[in-house]
């Protein structure tokens, strides 16, 4: 009786000895191949070329442009972008439309004797033809021709104002929306730039449908 408790009690011990040699085994196993994982993902990350972020004000600046100045915190994207007098913009071909532009506002480009009166809608001829606007895609459209950065915002100079007169600088806005809310938006700007020494505004397109 006795001889056949201890062989009662050996063989759950040595099933159990049995199982926790395997289990340390494969937790061993399990543990060498995480490593070996984590090695390999380490090792091919450290074989990725990292690629520098590229800051928008080291771009190099065309003579006279302000573009230095507006990238100083960074741009929203660095393709298709123009440089004016007054302000930089980011074109989009497809829309034939900025999808975003860029100004500097402060009590200096908001003085000055620059006439509106002497300014015309014209196409931007640094665009390909089979991709910018022309003033007949507005003509009996319903659309106003409505500024991103807005002609009264740079009155310092007149070409500057003359500059937001291009045709990519301007999107096709209701005309409620253009002579009321949106004029009422940026006379808002430009009271905040006689208050504060400089105001960045950066501004863009949502096309809904009609």
């Amino acid at each position: 009786v006795a001889a056949m408790l201890r062989a009662r009690w050996v063989l759950p011990l040595a099933v159990g000895a049995g199982l926790g040699a395997a289990l340390a085994r494969w937790e061993r196993g399990e543990h060498r191949e995480h490593r070996e994982r984590g090695d390999a993902a380490e090792g091919l990350l450290a074989r990725l070329p990292v690629l520098p972020a590229v800051a928008a004000a080291s771009l190099p600046a065309p003579p006279g442009s302000v573009r230095t100045e507006l990238s100083k915190y960074g741009l929203p994207g660095l393709a298709q972008l123009r440089s004016r007098e007054s302000y930089v913009l980011c074109y989009d071909p497809r829309s034939r439309s900025a999808l975003w532009v860029i100004e500097q506002l402060n009590r200096d480009t908001l003085s000055g004797a620059s006439d509106r009166a002497a300014c015309d809608f014209q196409e931007d001829d640094s665009v390909h033809e089979y991709h910018r606007a022309t003033n007949a895609d507005y003509r009996g459209s319903g659309f106003d021709r409505g500024h991103l950065a807005a002609a009264a915002n740079h009155r310092w100079s007149q070409k500057a104002m003359k500059d937001t007169f291009y045709l990519s600088n301007i999107a096709p806005q209701n005309p409620h929306l253009n002579q009321n809310a949106w004029n009422n938006l940026e006379k808002y700007c430009r009271s905040l730039a006689r208050n504060n020494r400089n105001v960045y505004v950066c501004t863009g397109p949502l096309f809904l449908p009609r």
